[in-house]
């Protein structure tokens, strides 16, 4: 065979080797990936040398990027799941809607608390409010607990420090306060038709929970500035930091904002606020910040996420090292495919391996090749590229995914139901997003 065939081979085996790995054997994805780079790296005829110097630099390249960033993100997040501040911004923002617009109330408390805190702990956290209020309201819980799923699961595909989104902004290098603003703009149109097609479901397939237990009361909840600053203010130092850097500020300005707003030093501010907050309810924990707290057990969550991460990344050397960017180069000269070649990736190992942020990080490793014939090499176009990731990596939600089972379990939802509204609600987020990266496109990269 030809060294271009064996290239191409190698790359389809690799990904039959990855969802082999993932969907049917059940292997941890570092491993995985792991499996799946060698695999490239053998069918492609690449020698031993060449693929460890490419994997070694891949993989410390990305862990050296994000690997600080998603460890201060992941103990930011826990801080605030175990404070109660998710609670407290699920009653704050019920407060605003009121209990007429409960199932808004519960896409929009999803849309914030899906940023720090992971989808499926913030879901069995929110559920007994979700509960209460379909009891009381008598709205079916059906509509709350997808509205409250697709909240969640708006900002998780496109909002860092969530890992998915953070992952990928640093594997294509995009600027991280952009990703910020631009994820967040189109989180908010793909949460609202999450919360429309909830309405519809609810009214087909309606329910009340049966067994409504007390939402668990603590002696204090953290006050509603303490619940949202952890979040908001390492956003708001970042953002500024990218407006500074379009503007002409005074050069003192901008040496103190480009620090602040670098990210690892703008979640840290979060982190200290959010360490802040739960030391005011609970004073007594001295064991919080030690080896057997709070802190401990959200850093083994977040050394298996940069694990994860840097896998994709020593995946993304490899690939870069081989002939793979000149023979794709070649093929795709002078199709106008843009950004249907990041969503169509994320789309297929969502759909095949069920998780979000593999399916973002792989369809990011593969285009890293393509930037420049698909027109994202800009800085711009990496933010468009990296939204086309998870545009993409919105579809199809469904049974192979762990979330899945926790939103129908947790609700009580009939197995059924779950999948007669899910996975269908979920491709018209993906598509939604599509339209709105789309839409992105035409105005900064035409």
């Amino acid at each position: 065979m030809s060294p271009n065939v064996l290239v191409i081979l190698g790359l389809v085996l690799s990904v039959v080797v990855l969802v082999l790995c993932t969907v049917k054997l059940k292997i941890h994805p570092f491993f995985a990936l792991i499996a799946t780079t060698v695999t490239f790296a053998v069918v492609s005829g690449m020698g031993m040398e060449e693929m460890l110097s490419a994997f070694t630099s891949g993989m410390g390249g990305t862990v050296a990027d994000i690997g600080l960033v998603i460890a201060l993100g992941t103990v930011t997040g826990a801080l605030l799941e175990k404070s109660g501040a998710a609670e407290t911004m699920a009653k704050t923002i019920l407060k605003i809607t009121g209990e007429k617009h409960a199932a808004l109330g519960l896409a929009i408390t999803g849309y914030f608390v899906s940023i720090p805190v992971f989808c499926d702990s913030a879901f069995v956290l929110l559920s007994p409010i979700a509960k209460r209020l379909s009891k009381d309201t008598r709205i079916s819980m059906t509509t709350m607990a997808i509205a409250m799923c697709m909240g969640l699961h708006a900002t998780h595909m496109f909002v860092p420090p969530t890992p998915g989104p953070l992952a990928v902004s640093g594997i294509l290098s995009a600027d991280l306060g952009q990703v910020i603003l631009f994820g967040a703009l189109v989180s908010i149109p793909v949460m609202l038709v999450g919360y429309f097609g909830a309405q519809l479901a609810g009214k087909k397939y309606y329910y009340l929970p049966k067994e409504v237990g007390e939402t668990q009361e603590q002696q204090k909840l953290p006050s509603p500035v303490m619940a949202f600053l952890p979040i908001l203010a390492p956003i708001a130092l970042m953002l500024i930091k990218t407006i500074g850097d379009m503007c002409t500020w005074p050069e003192a300005v901008m040496g103190v904002m480009d620090i602040l707003g670098t990210p690892a030093v703008a979640l840290l501010v979060g982190l200290i606020i959010a360490a802040i907050g739960y030391h005011e309810i609970f004073p007594e924990d001295k064991t919080a910040w030690g080896f057997d707290g709070v802190f401990a057990e959200a850093l083994r969550t977040a050394g298996q996420i940069v694990l994860i991460v840097g896998a994709g990344g020593a995946f993304s050397g490899v690939l870069k090292a081989s002939p793979l960017q000149d023979i794709l180069t070649e093929t795709f000269s002078g199709l106008a495919i843009g950004i249907l070649a990041p969503f169509l990736i994320g789309f297929l190992f969502r759909t095949c391996v069920g998780s979000a942020t593999i399916a973002m990080v792989t369809a990011a490793t593969m285009i890293v090749p393509l930037l420049d014939i698909l027109g994202f090499a800009s800085p711009m176009g990496r933010i468009i590229a990296m939204l086309a990731c998870a545009a993409g990596g919105l579809m199809v939600f469904h049974g192979n995914d762990d979330f899945f089972w926790v939103t129908a379990t947790t609700s009580e939802m009939d197995t059924s139901v779950a999948y007669k509204t899910i996975p269908l609600i979920s491709v018209l987020q993906s598509l939604t997003a599509l339209v709105c990266v789309f839409l992105l496109s035409l105005i900064f990269l035409h």
